[in-house]
């Protein structure tokens, strides 16, 4: 019900609004980013996995991108550049395989190739998984599609490649690594007299400016902008050792920091004027105020009070730090065949170039088999210690500790 809550069911009431004008964003409901709200969808499409109705699974990792177009359609300027992902079509393609659609598994394997190779074969710090390559190929040359089997060959730089004969079973593993990034806040004050002034912050992606007009009597100010901090996961690559000999890495296909960082961008380029409004009625208010108070009570009690309430308004300013903090890091994935009977395959996760291993036991059965594999144990996590200053903020600064509970899952499909 989490998607149609936040389509439906998540409204902000007249109240709500006026209050998020004159305080902050929190005072209206968390309607979450919206790489958030399609995420949704993957974790719908693992739970159908899990239950073994891989065509429901499959519809839930279709409505990734169909909601990430109508998400921004909705813009008129500033659109996402997170309007696709490359992982879930590498989802669909997989799951159409399991299914026994080789054409369809193609076209979206197809897609995934061309959602990197869109931005220079890496998309959003992802670079293309040399598996998807290889499914690629291996699709094309199983439909006979001559043409584009020799045109990706050529692409890939895998002249040489070879397809290897094709597993009666396979499984296909999810790895999840960490946890996402969680949302802090920059908080831009400033004393200053009538004139323009720019506040700034560097996102490290480029600065946003918080244009203020000229002839508005500042006072106290502060605007409180969020910002992505990430949460570096402690394993920093895993592999799949295969037969006891073989070892396999595991192959990046999302990255949850570089997606949040940048959807957040996005939107804030979208939202400026309304950081404005929201400045621009506390600055109404408090000008409202000290008249009332020259009137009843003289100039300096006019001065007291407008002092009086900016100082207030920048203690109410707060950017809106909700978000959804058991995310992974980032998702990796690696595929295996099997052979008959029972099959026992070891992790090795690497922490600044120390293994640590567990182990995963599987059957032999036709087709394809998935498997989730999270972790999130020994994450880093976050602690802010917010400095401001008085135009430009100063990097945060962060502090890390490192949890020794250890958390892996696993779920597979039946």
């Amino acid at each position: 019900k989490a998607y149609i809550m936040i389509d439906d069911k998540i409204k902000t009431n007249v109240g709500q609004a006026i209050a998020s004008k004159l305080t902050n964003p929190m005072a209206e409901p968390y309607k979450g980013e919206d790489f958030e709200k399609v995420a949704i969808h993957y974790y719908k499409a693992l739970n159908y996995i899990g239950l073994d109705q891989p065509e429901e699974a499959l519809v839930e990792a279709k409505r990734i991108n169909i909601k990430l177009t109508q998400l921004n359609d909705k813009y008129s300027s500033n659109k996402n550049k997170y309007s696709k992902d490359a992982f879930a079509e590498i989802v669909q393609g997989i799951l159409y395989e399991k299914v026994g659609d080789i054409n369809n598994a193609f076209i979206a394997y197809r897609n995934a190739v061309d959602i990197y190779q869109s931005d220079s074969g890496q998309y959003l710090n992802v670079s293309i998984p040399l598996q998807l390559k290889k499914d690629v190929l291996r699709t094309a040359k199983e439909l006979g599609f001559k043409y584009e089997y020799s045109t990706y060959k050529t692409k890939f730089e895998m002249e040489d490649f070879q397809i290897p004969t094709k597993p009666e079973s396979e499984a296909i593993v999810f790895w999840e690594n960490g946890l996402g990034p969680v949302k802090d806040q920059v908080k831009i004050t400033a004393s200053a007299t009538d004139g323009a002034f720019l506040g700034t912050y560097d996102d490290d992606n480029g600065n946003i400016v918080i244009p203020i007009p000229a002839g508005v009597n500042l006072g106290i100010n502060a605007i409180a902008i969020p910002k992505y901090v990430k949460r570096a996961p402690y394993y920093q690559n895993a592999s799949l050792v295969v037969d006891g000999q073989n070892e396999i890495p595991f192959e990046l296909s999302e990255d949850y920091y570089s997606i949040a960082k940048q959807c957040l961008r996005d939107r804030m380029m979208r939202e400026v004027i309304d950081i404005c409004v929201r400045f621009g009625a506390k600055k109404t208010v408090s000008k409202g105020l000290s008249l009332l108070a020259n009137h009843f009570l003289g100039s300096t009690a006019e001065t007291v009070t407008k002092w009086g309430a900016d100082a207030a308004g920048a203690i109410t300013e707060k950017a809106d730090t909700r978000n959804w903090q058991s995310l992974p890091a980032t998702i990796s994935y690696i595929r295996v065949p099997l052979h008959e009977g029972e099959n026992d395959f070891t992790i090795k996760k690497y922490s600044n170039g120390i293994a640590s291993t567990d182990t995963i036991h599987l059957s032999y059965k036709n087709g394809i088999q998935i498997i989730n594999y999270f972790d999130i144990n020994e994450a880093v996590h976050f602690v802010s210690n917010r400095k401001y200053s008085e135009s430009v903020p100063k990097k945060i600064a962060t502090e890390s500790k490192k949890a020794s509970k250890k958390n892996t899952m696993l779920l597979t499909s039946n």
